[in-house]
């Protein structure tokens, strides 16, 4: 039986990744016996403190037998109060929520389609409601991670060719998502995932059109005044596990294992 993939949410930044020139490492352990919450809070004040000062400074936590680089959040409502962990990276935590939403849409569809015919409009109107919610909040974060993915990708001083003009990171940033599939991916990794994967691709460009009918939710009145039927068949229509993991082949190809399933042994 076919099922959703889990993946680890690992943090953003993994220190040996970094092409940088290390000039000094210090290592401070805060689990040591003996270190109590004030010595630990005074230590962090210490360090932050050097960090602020000291442009070049990163500051990183171990996760396993790896160490990566730490955000920091310090907010208005209480200055004295630091969150400081291991930066997330958002689209796997995307992926990861596009695949619940969609698990929950996955059920109630085949729980509607392996009941017998009836026509308790009460009970199909209860349930529609919530497919609708979840495969759409599914589609939504699948394409949002798909967008987010090639976004992340791109350096700070970009320049490309699209469409016979020269633009820069920024302006790169606001292409529709096509343009980015079709001409930013292939000029930056030489991948034309079109050719490559026809199938996943084709998935991919279903997400996307689905995602823009949801957002911009253009009606469309038929002969029996219905608004919006269409959109609902296609919803219902939708293979579910076939799009999520087409999101993820996609990234995979791109970035090899960037996306690392739970259950792969990794």
């Amino acid at each position: 039986m076919k099922t959703f993939k889990t993946i680890k949410l690992l943090p953003l930044t993994d220190m040996s990744n970094l092409d940088i020139h290390v000039v000094e490492h210090k290592h401070f352990d805060l689990t040591e016996m003996g270190v109590s919450d004030e010595a630990a809070k005074e230590l962090f004040a210490k360090i932050f403190s050097i960090a602020s000062k000291s442009p070049g400074v990163i500051i990183a936590s171990n996760v396993g037998d790896k160490s990566f680089v730490n955000t920091q959040v310090k907010t208005a409502k209480d200055k004295k109060k630091i969150f400081v962990f291991p930066e997330p990276n958002p689209i796997c935590i995307y992926y990861k929520s596009a695949n619940e939403h969609l698990e929950k849409s996955y059920k109630i569809k085949n729980k509607l389609y392996t009941e017998e015919q009836h026509f308790n409009s009460d009970y199909h109107y209860a349930n529609f409601i919530d497919y609708f919610q979840e495969t759409s909040e599914g589609i939504i974060l699948l394409s949002t991670t798909i967008e987010g993915f090639i976004n992340q990708l791109l350096p700070e001083n970009l320049e490309l060719m699209i469409d016979g003009t020269v633009k820069t990171k920024s302006e790169i940033e606001w292409l529709d998502i096509n343009t980015k599939l079709r001409q930013v991916i292939t000029q930056l990794t030489g991948i034309d995932f079109q050719k490559q994967n026809s199938k996943d691709y084709d998935n991919i460009c279903l997400i996307i059109d689905l995602r823009n009918d949801l957002i911009h939710l253009k009606k469309t009145t038929e002969a029996n005044v219905t608004k919006y039927q269409q959109l609902f068949k296609r919803l219902v229509e939708l293979d579910h596990i076939a799009c999520s993991d087409s999101v993820f082949n996609f990234i995979n190809t791109v970035i090899p294992n960037y996306l690392i399933e739970e259950n792969n042994g990794s």
